[in-house]
Order: structure tokens, then sequence, then C-alpha cells
């Protein structure tokens, strides 16, 4: 398969056009059998994991199934923590890590935000899947940063887990279309979350594809980074030492690991060793 599509690549004229037939053809497959091999099961295009979660993956197959992969199998954001805590996902994207994080039985309830609407409608098809563990899940349909603002940005429907509301990453794709976004204060919205569980650890799981910088920027100005016990966080198209420098001030012990030198992208992994 891989060599019959190679060569039909050769009569191709545009790299991006050969990108997207080998992804079609060949890394959707590899990801279904990835799958398949690791305990999943795929009925009538849901996915439905060693855990018993279901996720949609009619919509773009190869991304639903690569996150799902990403979570579930390779177990990228797997925490060994025992207590009871909430966590707050800044990123929701299709749902699947939130609904992740509502298998552990410790981790009460979860917070979750997702500024573009197209990709908010997926998660809640997710969430809609697994009714028990969505039971612990409040969905928000905006996004955190610096200051409240409305926004009109572009949106590919084939990449919703790489859209951002601080990069330019749609530059010169065609096929586009423009969302309205809603942005609001992360430390207004974090902050009544934090007074509400205050009897509980607090998590953090964030991937928000750029806006992390301004996120947790203003969260140290409200002195709120403290009042967090874990940090899951990936960085995107950027130095981490600004975030490593507040994790850092805050008393986190870190632990950070590289996805790419060349588009500044991984993880930090984090927890605060100071008492509050």
């Amino acid at each position: 398969m891989k060599i019959l599509v190679n060569l039909l690549c050769c009569f191709v004229p545009q790299k991006k056009w050969r990108k997207e037939i080998k992804r079609k053809l060949i890394g959707t497959k590899s990801r279904r059998k990835k799958l398949l091999s690791h305990g999943c099961k795929i009925e009538n295009e849901v996915v439905i994991t060693p855990e018993g979660v279901k996720i949609d993956i009619s919509n773009v197959p190869h991304e639903a199934m690569g996150i799902t992969k990403e979570v579930f199998l390779n177990k990228d954001y797997a925490i060994n923590f025992s207590q009871d805590a909430v966590l707050i996902d800044i990123g929701l994207n299709r749902g699947i890590a939130s609904l992740y994080f509502a298998t552990y039985p410790n981790i009460i309830y979860i917070y979750s935000f997702e500024p573009f609407k197209p990709t908010f409608e997926l998660a809640k098809r997710n969430l809609g899947l697994n009714p028990q563990l969505s039971e612990k899940i409040k969905a928000f349909n905006f996004g955190l940063g610096r200051k409240e603002i409305t926004l009109k940005l572009p949106y590919m429907a084939k990449v919703t887990g790489g859209m951002s509301t601080t990069l330019d990453v749609c530059k010169g794709e065609k096929n586009t279309t423009e969302e309205t976004v809603v942005i609001k204060d992360a430390a207004k919205e974090i902050a009544p979350i934090i007074k509400e569980n205050k009897n509980k650890h607090i998590i953090v799981k964030c991937d928000c594809e750029g806006a992390e910088f301004e996120i947790f920027g203003r969260l140290n100005e409200e002195k709120l980074i403290g009042e967090i016990d874990v940090i899951i966080m990936e960085y995107h198209h950027n130095s981490p030492d600004e975030l490593l420098g507040i994790l850092k001030d805050n008393g986190f012990a870190i632990r950070t690991k590289i996805l790419s030198k060349k588009m500044s992208t991984g993880y930090i992994y984090a927890v605060r060793m100071l008492k509050k």
C-alpha cells in the first residue's frame, strides 16, 4: 500500500497535496491499526477504549484517532495522584482528554474550556456518548486569555487540534472559515473555581496552541499559580523559558519533554512542592 501511494504521489505537483494523500491513505489506516492492536474496538466509526470510553471518529478520522492514541495509549496526560482533586482543562478540543481524566475516581469534577464553536460541537458529541463520565464535566464554549475580547479568526475543520487564538496557524491555507471566538479573562474565570474547591487539590491541563503564555502570565499577575497543585501543559512555537520561570518562582518541581526543537513544542509537567 505504501509503495503504491508513494508512486501515486510522484504525479502530484504540490507538496501539500502529496502530504494530504499520504495522510488519508496511509496515516488513517496506520492509526486505526494501532488502536485495534492495543485493545480498542471500532464500531460504526466510534472508538471504544479499553477503559470503555467512546470516541467519535467520523469527523476527520486521522486526527480523532491520533488524539485518542496520544491520550489513551501513549498516556501523555497520565498522572499518579490519589488525592481528591478538580481539574481545569484549558483546550477541551474534542473532549478526549477531559473524558480520560473523568475515568480517574479521585478527580471529582472537571471544568473545560474550548473557544471554537465547531470544535466544541465535536466535544459535545463525545460527551454525549459517555453520559456517566460527562456528569463530571462542565464544558464552556469560550477561551481564556489576558483579557475579555471577541475575535474573528480563521478556522480549519481538518485540524481542530491545531487552532489557535494567538497564532496565525491558518496562514496560506485556502479551505478555512471564519469563526467568532469569545476570550475571557483567565484569572476571573479560574479564581472562582479555586475558591469553590478550596478543600480539594487543583490540577490544570493546558493545551491551547500558544495561548498558554498569556494565560499563565495573567494567572501569575493575580497570584493564582501558587493555588494550583499539578500542571500538565503543552507549549507551542516559542521558548518555554517564560513559563518555566513562572512555575519555578511559585515553588514547582518541573520535568519537560521536547516534542520538536524546530517547532519549539513540548510538554511541561509540574508539581507544586511548597505548601499553600
